[in-house]
């Protein structure tokens, strides 16, 4: 496996599979590895519903994955990191070039207990843990958007790999790579603790990293308590930074999405309506009409004929 690339091996692997299962195991390289064991979702047919029993790492080494766990849509894309406690549920819908790595923690295993043995340098390192702990404690679920060319992607192959061969004090160097991939994963995601944010310095990458992360089910008032400041002022500050609305912001995010949705067949403007966000057909009309200029139909036929996707 040295020679050939992680994600083609995996892909390899899931093509060459018999099993009717949702999930298929990686037998680990040591048959004494005691830390977690790694699935692949299958690319059988059927919908892939799970409910953990056991805290759960998803990784996207390559293609998009849309992970829907309650009222969330998460579109993950390569290099992705979706930590999941015990008792979750969610659902896997993935692309056909999809390679979606869960790594499934042994009964016991806790988020609260890893993260807190983490070092910490002062209260800025310790809140934004409680923050983390807490996300997920609430949500069940804490999205780290990382892209396959960070390092943090880079030692998730590396644990990977590791797993599936047979090295000297490989459960070890594992471990101490989760650390590594948590700490470097939480610093891609610029997060912030609320009484530290100057607000003097409000900065509109910071904003549209935000909404990136949350355009399918943001509100302007979730917004504003996640920057620490009142919903009237926070909406008057992103209009005089930036030019924009808060909500003309998101809309522009959900166009962007719904536009490179449109180009693959599979997915129904129903599904893809849903994906962006928006609850009523009439309004995603309206509001891609206004950005684009044309309809969503219009769109869709004429980047298939630009892709030559001939669905007749």
């Amino acid at each position: 496996m040295a020679a050939v690339a992680l994600d083609q091996y995996l892909m390899s692997v899931i093509r060459s599979s018999s099993t009717s299962e949702n999930e298929i195991r990686l037998k680990a390289g040591n048959s004494g590895f005691d830390l977690f064991t790694i699935y692949l979702e299958n690319h059988n047919s059927g919908i892939h519903r799970y409910q953990m029993d056991v805290s759960t790492i998803l990784y996207v080494v390559s293609g998009t994955v849309t992970i829907k766990s309650g009222e969330k849509n998460i579109e993950m894309k390569t290099g992705n990191v979706l930590l999941l406690t015990e008792n979750s549920h969610y659902e896997v819908v993935q692309d056909e070039d999809a390679v979606l790595v869960k790594i499934k923690f042994l009964p016991g295993f806790k988020y609260r207990e890893f993260f807190k043995d983490f070092a910490y340098k002062g209260s800025k390192e310790e809140s934004i843990i409680v923050q983390i702990i807490d996300s997920l404690e609430t949500e069940h679920v804490l999205w780290l958007k990382n892209n396959q060319v960070m390092c943090a992607s880079q030692v998730m192959e590396h644990i990977v790999d590791g797993y599936l061969n047979d090295d000297l004090f490989t459960r070890a160097l594992i471990g101490a790579e989760l650390t590594v991939v948590m700490i470097l994963s939480i610093r891609n995601q610029r997060m912030v603790t609320l009484p530290t944010l100057d607000k003097t310095k409000f900065d509109s990458m910071v904003l549209d990293s935000y909404i990136d992360a949350h355009f399918t089910d943001i509100t302007l008032k979730e917004a504003a308590k996640y920057f620490g400041f009142n919903p009237n002022y926070f909406s008057n500050m992103v209009k005089q930074k930036t030019g924009k609305s808060f909500v003309d912001h998101v809309d522009e995010r959900r166009m962007q999405e719904a536009r490179e949705l449109l180009a693959h067949p599979n997915i129904s403007l129903k599904e893809i309506i849903a994906r962006v966000g928006y609850s009523s057909k009439s309004f995603f009309y309206k509001k891609f009409n206004q950005f684009y200029g044309e309809t969503p139909a219009a769109m869709r036929s004429r980047l298939f004929k630009e892709a030559n996707i001939n669905l007749h």
